[in-house]
């Protein structure tokens, strides 16, 4: 093998190790920060995580006053793999964090809030879709798809849904399926002080709606 082919390697080499470092490094951060912001805002009384290959996210459980229970689930990129980069830049891939409130009373009807995305990347899988009443709005320069059955909580919903910081919002919905109000975050990154604020406002707006 030349000169030539072996210094390609040692660069290549170099890359994917310097990659997988800063990349490793910086989800390991993000999940300190992402848990220490839902623990702030959730004030939970006992915790249980569950970390997922290493460094893409975890799954926890909370028990919080109020709620039989609260799980997340974080989900993030793969930094450390250089392979991966290119493909997120082209598949649009973010962090996903999933917030999931279980209500100790039953939810009226179902309801889902859903922020448009280009090329509908972020499209959520709804099973029953096509029994829901569907509406499309706009406001802040964002366009959103309303999914409802007999509108119980539409005005509410909206007036809150207008209130909020909207740069991590992709869906918000209430299931009767099992009484859970649902919230996915999506972004390339959360910001702690801006994450802990949306959460505590999603907490209260779940006390305020069933309680």
């Amino acid at each position: 093998m030349s000169f030539k082919y072996i210094f390609i390697l040692i660069i290549i080499s170099f890359i994917i190790s310097v990659v997988y470092l800063f990349g490793y490094r910086k989800n390991v951060k993000l999940m300190k920060e992402i848990a220490q912001a839902l623990e702030k805002s959730l004030k939970p009384k006992d915790q249980l995580y569950t970390y997922l290959g290493g460094v893409l996210g975890f799954s926890a459980d909370y028990k919080v006053e109020g709620f039989k229970k609260i799980t997340a689930n974080l989900r993030l990129i793969p930094r450390q793999s250089a392979l991966y980069l290119p493909f997120m830049f082209l598949t649009s891939g973010k962090d996903s964090l999933q917030i999931l409130f279980w209500l100790n009373k039953p939810a009226k009807e179902e309801f889902h809030i859903i922020k448009k995305s280009p090329l509908n990347l972020h499209k959520p899988k709804i099973f029953n879709r096509d029994k829901l009443k569907k509406e499309t709005i706009k406001f802040n320069n964002n366009e959103f798809e309303i999914l409802y059955e007999n509108e119980p909580y539409n005005k509410k919903l909206m007036k809150f849904i207008e209130s909020i910081d909207l740069e991590y919002f992709n869906h918000l919905a209430i299931t009767t399926e099992n009484n859970i109000v649902y919230v996915n975050l999506i972004s390339y990154g959360f910001d702690n002080k801006k994450l802990e604020k949306l959460v505590t406002t999603f907490k209260e707006l779940s006390l305020k709606l069933f309680t």
